[in-house]
């Protein structure tokens, strides 16, 4: 497996899901979700509300997949 493949995350059903409310991302405003939810373009963001950079289930798979690096 190379580094490109080792960083992508692939898709989940919940990203899935995102993709009706999903944006691009010069449509995103503040307190939205900036994760990527598909790998081609026009690139869409989850776009869910937050508090921060990511939605909860976003944030959970980040810290996931550092802790698996780590």
């Amino acid at each position: 497996m190379n580094e490109l493949e080792r960083e992508f995350t692939p898709a989940t059903q919940y990203d899935a899901k995102r993709l009706p409310f999903a944006k691009r991302l010069e449509d995103l405003l503040p307190g939205e979700c900036i994760w990527p939810i598909n790998s081609g373009g026009p690139y869409l963001f989850c776009a869910a509300k937050t508090n921060g950079k990511y939605c909860p289930h976003h944030k959970a798979r980040l810290l996931q997949k550092k802790a698996t690096r780590d």
